[in-house]
């Protein structure tokens, strides 16, 4: 057809027959819904943060699926490591969503389904990058909790068909920080959060842009509930009252919101319960505090004990050092490493053997002063529970010690003082 030479008038006729040709081919898709599905939080650490999904209805082809980028499987070699290291792997996956519903019925997690608008042509791009996506080479994908999770995939794989351009989209700065919104899911579980804060280093306490904001499950539906189409404003839908609109006047992007699991009341929840972080960080401090009074008043050289905790605090920050070549941003730069710090381990040995001898090593001062310094920068990090009580507890632990060292050193130089000029007078009487 290209290659041949139509009149302007045959071309414009042809045009139209091929419009109401697609017209006619893609009317099936007014039976299709494309829904977000949010899902609720699990008992398990890994679903704290809860869940997205997709779920395309077709009622046409009698077909109801659910679209997942979740899928991971712990059988995956040292899946664990990799998950830390930012380079552990998941697939999207499409259930039927009898299935889905099952899954989440049995493990008492409520599920909300968004049904979006869209139109025909907006559906079909949908349909067909999400075919395109599950294919055996396209299925995988570096998985970020953060940056490129199954909540970023859902709203990428929706926004980009529809067009960023053509809704109310806002990527402003929503005064909350990564620390703060997974705080939000796990303030209930201490170790959780006190594993989470542990690794995260100062860039999660930085400020979130909207987008970023959406990394979230239940924030990515908020936000999707509030959004609205350009593109449709001026449709007979809105003039109809037909159709929600949003405070702008735009037409929302969700056109219904129900549950598909209804949530269940929370009241019978129990508490977190057991000893906490924190109370392991007061217990930890009242120990030190009664061996350092026992060591001063019996005037005794408790070395064993510095040696003690340059190795405990040292062993650990191995796990943070490691955590700088991690492909995750936000564990990269942690000030935690001045108080758990891997250098206690290479310099143990010297300070143990002057501590032996009564003296001071210049690496054990140093390291009160790098105590100092952590404490000092909690202006920008926020620490895990119980780690400021750590490092007080060794920074004052470190200063009494060193005052100990120093003034035993002291004491020393000005007995061996003496004793030279009582002997040398000796010697001068002899004569």
């Amino acid at each position: 057809m290209i290659a041949q030479d139509f009149s302007g008038n045959y071309a414009s006729d042809i045009s139209v027959q091929n419009s109401r040709a697609f017209e006619n081919a893609t009317n099936w898709l007014d039976s299709v819904d494309i829904s977000l599905l949010t899902c609720g939080p699990g008992q398990e650490v890994w679903s704290y943060y809860g869940h997205t999904a997709l779920r395309i209805q077709d009622k046409v082809h009698d077909s109801d699926v659910a679209v997942n980028w979740g899928m991971f499987s712990f059988k995956q070699p040292f899946f664990e490591l990799r998950f830390v290291f930012g380079l552990a792997d998941y697939q999207i996956g499409i259930f039927p969503m009898s299935d889905f519903i099952a899954e989440y019925s049995a493990e008492g997690r409520w599920v909300r389904q968004q049904r979006l608008q869209l139109s025909r042509q907006e559906k079909l791009k949908i349909l067909r990058a999400i075919e395109e996506n599950a294919k055996p080479e396209n299925r995988t994908y570096r998985y970020n909790f953060f940056y490129d999770n199954c909540s970023t995939r859902a709203r990428e794989m929706i926004l980009t068909n529809i067009g960023y351009s053509n809704t109310n989209f806002k990527d402003n700065n929503v005064r909350t920080s990564y620390r703060e919104e997974i705080h939000k899911l796990n303030e209930q579980d201490h170790w959780a959060r006190f594993g989470n804060d542990l690794l995260l280093g100062v860039y999660a306490d930085s400020d979130l842009e909207r987008r970023n904001w959406e990394f979230l499950p239940d924030n990515l539906s908020k936000d999707f509930a509030t959004e609205g189409r350009k593109d449709f404003v001026n449709e007979s839908s809105v003039e109809d009252g037909v159709s929600p609109v949003t405070s702008n006047g735009f037409i929302t992007l969700v056109d219904s919101t129900s549950y598909v699991i209804p949530p269940v009341s929370q009241e019978n929840v129990e508490q977190a319960s057991g000893i906490t972080p924190q109370e392991v960080a007061i217990g930890f401090a009242l120990v030190i505090a009664v061996l350092t009074i026992l060591e001063i008043y019996r005037k005794k050289n408790l070395w064993w004990l510095d040696t003690t905790l340059l190795v405990l605090t040292g062993l650990p920050g191995l796990i943070l050092l490691a955590m700088v070549f991690s492909q995750h941003p936000t564990v990269q730069l942690n000030f935690q490493i001045l108080i758990l710090n891997p250098l206690n381990l290479i310099f143990v040995w010297k300070v143990t053997k002057k501590m032996r001898m009564g003296k001071q090593y210049w690496y054990f001062e140093l390291y009160g002063w790098l105590l100092l310094l952590s404490l000092f920068l909690q202006i920008w990090q926020t620490y895990a529970e119980g780690m400021s009580i750590l490092a007080c507890t060794l920074l004052i632990r470190n200063g009494i010690k060193s005052t100990m060292l120093e003034l035993n050193s002291y004491g020393l130089h000005k007995y061996v003082h003496k004793k030279f000029y009582r002997n040398k007078r000796k010697q001068e009487t002899t004569k």
